[in-house]
C-alpha cells in the first residue's frame, strides 16, 4: 500500500467534510481498525496548522478512505496534546481519535428502550431472538438509532436494512454495554459490523465475513509477509456449565459445547470445564447462547498471529483482503487459517507499514492475556450488579396454593405474584394473591408454598387482606413447620383473653369475592 491509495479528510460536528490533510504531514500517523470492535486513530500536526487547528477541538474528526475509495475508518477526536521544546518553540499537536464504533461502546441497552427516563424502567429485561444481523440491529435501533425516545438518538446515524444473516441467537439486555452485548451476539452468529461515515451519514452496517484461505496466504517464503510472530496455546474451556435462574437444587443448568472445542479437547487430551452465570437469562435459547459465546473465542486451540504484510500488488489490503476476513498464514511448515482480528497502518517518511493480527486477539504477551482475564471478570461483576439489587438476588417464582378442604379453581401464574431474595442462608420472600381470576374458592384453610423448606418453625405476621367493599384490611399470618415449606394462612378473632388465630377459609375473616386481594412477606432460615 502507498501514500497515494489512502485519503485523510477533515470533518466538522455536522459532518462535512472541510479539508484534506497533505501527505507529507500525514508522517507518523496511525490508523487501527478492529474487528467487531472500536478503532483508533493518531496524528501529529504543526501548531497553528490549518485543518490541525480544526481537527482538534471537541466534535471535530476525521474520515480514511482507502484504495477502493471505500471508507476505511472514521470517527471523532478524542484528544489533543500540545508538546513544545526550544527547537520547536511553537509546538506539535498530538490529536488522538477513535473509530465511530465508539458510539456503540458509550450507550447502554435498556431493558425498556421505548422511554430514556431510568426511573421508568419497569421491565425486567429487553429480549430478542432471531437471525444475529436482526437482533443486532433492532437493539441498535431501539436504544439510539430511529426507534430510540429523541434524547438517546444519535444524529446523523442511520442503520442499513436488515439482510437477516448469521447465526440464530437470544439476548436479555439489562444496561448492558451495547458494544459488549451486540459484540458477544455477532461473534456466535459469524457476522461483522462497523459505523463509518458515508456521505454526511453514520452509516451502521452488518457485512459476512469472507473466507480468503484460499487466495490469501502470507508466507514469508512467498515474500507476502516481511515478518511474522506465531504463538498458540491450550483452549481454556471445551465445555461450558451455564447456570440459569434459581437458586441451589432450583437452579436450571445447561452443558454446551461445540465441534471446535470437542476437538480441541480430544487434541489437547483435556476437558475443560468453565462455569457461565447467565441468572438474567429468560428461557433456553438465551441460556444457550450465553455458553455459545464463551466457547466461540475460548473453545478451541487459541492462535494468534502478529503479520506484517508486505507491500504485494496482488495482495493489498482494502481491496484483496479486509479485517474479519479468513486468510491463511504460513510460518515454516505450520499452515494456519484464522480471522484478521485488527489492522494497523502508519505512514512513515518511506512509504505505508501495515501490521496484522491474524486470529483470536488474545495476545502474546503475559500483559494483554492478564488484561483479557480482567475484562472477562469486569464483564461479569458488572452484569452480576446490573441482575441484582444492592444486597440480594430477586428471583420471580409461581408457589403453590390451595386448601385443605375443597380445592378453589384457578389458575396460578394469573393469581399468584411472587419473589425471593436470598441472602446467604436467609430467604426474603413476597407473596401478592389478586382472587381476581378465582372461579372457585374452595373449602377450608388455605396454605402456600415458600421457595425453599425452612430450617426452623416460623410465624410470619406481615400479612394483610383486603376487603374491597368495605375498603377494609384484616391483619393476616403464616405458620411453617422445621423442614417444611407450606405456609398455613391465618386472620385473627379476638376472644375473652386476648386475640388468637383462625384459619383463614373462604368465609373467615370475610366471605371473599373476585374484588379481594391478599399479601403477606417474610424472612426465614434455610438449611445450609
Amino acid at each position: 500500500m502507498r501514500i497515494d491509495d489512502l485519503l485523510v479528510e477533515v470533518r466538522d460536528p455536522q459532518l462535512n467534510r472541510i479539508g484534506q490533510i497533505r501527505p507529507e504531514d500525514l508522517v507518523g500517523a496511525t490508523f487501527v481498525v478492529r474487528f467487531n470492535n472500536v478503532g483508533a486513530w493518531s496524528l501529529t500536526l504543526p501548531y497553528n496548522h490549518r485543518l490541525g487547528e480544526y481537527l482538534r477541538q471537541p466534535n471535530y474528526g476525521l474520515i480514511l478512505t482507502g484504495p477502493d475509495g471505500s471508507t476505511i475508518l472514521s470517527g471523532p477526536t478524542l484528544s489533543a496534546r500540545l508538546s513544545q521544546t526550544q527547537d520547536n518553540i511553537q509546538g506539535n499537536w498530538e490529536i488522538l481519535g477513535a473509530s465511530d464504533d465508539i458510539i456503540v461502546a458509550e450507550h447502554l441497552a435498556y431493558p425498556k428502550p421505548t422511554t430514556d427516563d431510568v426511573t421508568a424502567q419497569t421491565d425486567d429485561y429487553d429480549d430478542r431472538s432471531g437471525e444475529a444481523e436482526f437482533v443486532i440491529k433492532s437493539y441498535i435501533e431501539a436504544n439510539i438509532g430511529s426507534l430510540a425516545p429523541s434524547a438517546r438518538q444519535v444524529p446523523s446515524l442511520v442503520v442499513a436494512p436488515n439482510q437477516s444473516r448469521g447465526e440464530v441467537v437470544s439476548a436479555a439486555a439489562r444496561f448492558d454495554n451495547l458494544q459488549e452485548l451486540i459484540y458477544q451476539l455477532a461473534q456466535v452468529g459469524g457476522i461483522g459490523y462497523q459505523i463509518t461515515q458515508v456521505a454526511d451519514e453514520l452509516l451502521f452496517e452488518v457485512f459476512e465475513p469472507q473466507d480468503r484461505t484460499s487466495t490469501v496466504r502470507m508466507d514469508i517464503e512467498n515474500r507476502k509477509l516481511s515478518s511474522a510472530v506465531l504463538s498458540y496455546g491450550t483452549p481454556t474451556v471445551t465445555r461450558a456449565i451455564v447456570g440459569g435462574k434459581g437458586e441451589a437444587k432450583n437452579r436450571t443448568f445447561i452443558e454446551r459445547t461445540s465441534a471446535e472445542s470437542l476437538e480441541a479437547e480430544s487434541q489437547w487430551g483435556r476437558r475443560v470445564e468453565t462455569f457461565v452465570d447467565a441468572r438474567s437469562a429468560n428461557n433456553l435459547a438465551e441460556l444457550n447462547t450465553a455458553g455459545d459465546e464463551l466457547l466461540v473465542e475460548r473453545g478451541k486451540t487459541i492462535t494468534e498471529m502478529s503479520v506484517t504484510p508486505s507491500d504485494d500488488v496482488n495482495m493489498v489490503y482494502g481491496v484483496d483482503w479486509f479485517v474479519g476476513d479468513r486468510v491463511t498464514v504460513v510460518n515454516n511448515n505450520i499452515e494456519t487459517a484464522a480471522v484478521v482480528t485488527e489492522i494497523g497502518i502508519r505512514i512513515d517518511s518511506d512509504g505505508v507499514r501495515l501490521g496484522a493480527t491474524v486470529g483470536t486477539p488474545v495476545g502474546i504477551e503475559f500483559e494483554a492475556k492478564l488484561l483479557a482475564k480482567t475484562n472477562e471478570i469486569d464483564s461479569r461483576v458488572s452484569n452480576l450488579e446490573r441482575s441484582t439489587t444492592g444486597y440480594g438476588i430477586s428471583t420471580q417464582y409461581i408457589p403453590g396454593g390451595g386448601t385443605n378442604g375443597t380445592q378453589p379453581s384457578f389458575d396460578p401464574g394469573e393469581a399468584f405474584t411472587a419473589s425471593f431474595t436470598r441472602f446467604g442462608n436467609l430467604v426474603h420472600f413476597s407473596i401478592f394473591v389478586d382472587f381476581d381470576t378465582i372461579t372457585s374458592f374452595g373449602t377450608g384453610q388455605y396454605y402456600l408454598t415458600l421457595p425453599y423448606p425452612s430450617k426452623n418453625s416460623y410465624q410470619f405476621r406481615d400479612g394483610c387482606l383486603h376487603d374491597a367493599s368495605a375498603s377494609t384490611q384484616y391483619g393476616m399470618a403464616g405458620h411453617v413447620a422445621a423442614g417444611e415449606s407450606t405456609i398455613w394462612l391465618n386472620s385473627m378473632d379476638k376472644i375473652s383473653s386476648g386475640v388468637q388465630d383462625v384459619a383463614f377459609t373462604s368465609a373467615f375473616p370475610i366471605t371473599l369475592t373476585t374484588a379481594d386481594t391478599f399479601h403477606i412477606s417474610g424472612t426465614y432460615e434455610i438449611e445450609a
